[in-house]
């Protein structure tokens, strides 16, 4: 079994939870004594394992990682990185695709929502299981939402341009004549001016450029808002640049083995507004929100579980094959 390790002392069989993490300059073994056999709540202690695991990473991180997010917490988001990575265990496979499931499902109404859609739950549900064929724009949208998304989660995404065009033209795939192609006009957000649509290539191939240059460097969060604020300030697209820009965060944080965060409907103004700010040298509101909707995802997540809407599954969103295990130090 993944993590438990049986020690042979003098002929007995012990057995132990061992986890390999990078703490500062050293690699750390996390060891906790399970008995001489595996006990039968071994499910339920490995998140807790797992919280103890990030408890202690979060403890290790650099102080400018720490300051980059204060005064939030980075214990949150370490919290919920590791609670992710206990996900992963073979115990948990049902769990992993039921949480990929309604991750989905959730992510992507707020993330259309939040641009003005009038795309609903039910339309997305209906994709999910099979229950509807994509007629409607509306059903068109929600089948495009999933291709996207399991695009950008897919091994297929790489950090380039051809693959942000890719993303965009999955989204917009019938719906719109300009999907994946960049701005041939320029464009205004929030009474902020966005880069001119001839500048967008060399500013956005130099954006990808520092992105590659910085990511097995930087702190994932951090370096995941930095990408994001700066992509979203390029605005290299005529609509969509938003729901795009949070694939890209989310795809990243799960390359970087961390939980993928939801942005909720009811705070995008909030959303808007830490952007600009961040467009503008000013980044801590970003950051706090960043944490907040972290937490507030797995609440979101717990009480759509409860609901047991999708508890058939589906197998039509993917297996997230960019996803890592490894933990990095920062």
């Amino acid at each position: 079994m993944q993590y438990i390790r049986k020690k042979i002392i003098k002929g007995q069989g012990y057995y132990h939870f061992q986890f390999m993490l990078r703490v500062g300059k050293r690699v750390a073994l996390f060891d906790k004594y399970l008995g001489k056999e595996i006990p039968k709540d071994i499910q339920e202690k490995i998140p807790v394992y797992f919280n103890d695991i990030g408890l202690i990473y979060n403890a290790n991180l650099h102080a400018n990682v720490k300051k980059y997010f204060l005064p939030k917490k980075t214990v949150d988001i370490e919290k919920s990185h590791f609670w992710y990575k206990s996900m992963h265990h073979e115990l948990f496979e049902k769990e992993l695709k039921q949480f990929r499931d309604l991750f989905a499902v959730l992510f992507l109404l707020n993330s259309n929502q939040s641009e003005g859609s009038r795309l609903t739950k039910d339309h997305l549900e209906g994709y999910v299981t099979g229950k509807k064929k994509p007629r409607t724009p509306l059903e068109i949208e929600a089948a495009n939402s999933f291709k996207a998304l399991n695009f950008s989660f897919s091994r297929e995404m790489k950090w380039n341009m051809k693959s942000v065009k890719r993303v965009h033209e999955l989204l917009f795939d019938g719906l719109d004549v300009n999907a994946g192609k960049f701005k041939l006009e320029n464009n205004v957000v929030s009474n902020q001016e966005t880069t001119l649509w001839e500048n967008v290539r060399p500013e956005l191939s130099a954006l990808m450029k520092w992105f590659n240059e910085n990511r097995r460097k930087m702190y994932a969060p951090q370096i995941a808002l930095e990408f994001h604020y700066r992509f979203e300030k390029i605005h290299p697209f005529a609509d969509g640049n938003g729901r795009v820009g949070r694939l890209l965060l989310n795809a990243f944080l799960l390359q970087s083995g961390y939980m993928p965060v939801i942005f909720f409907t009811g705070n995008h103004k909030s959303y808007c507004n830490a952007i600009g700010q961040a467009r503008d040298g000013r980044k801590k509101k970003l950051a706090h929100y960043f944490v907040e909707q972290t937490k507030k995802t797995r609440k979101a997540i717990d009480k759509y579980r409860e609901e047991g809407v999708l508890r058939g599954g589906s197998k039509k969103i993917g297996q997230w094959e960019i996803e890592r295990g490894r933990v990095r130090k920062y």
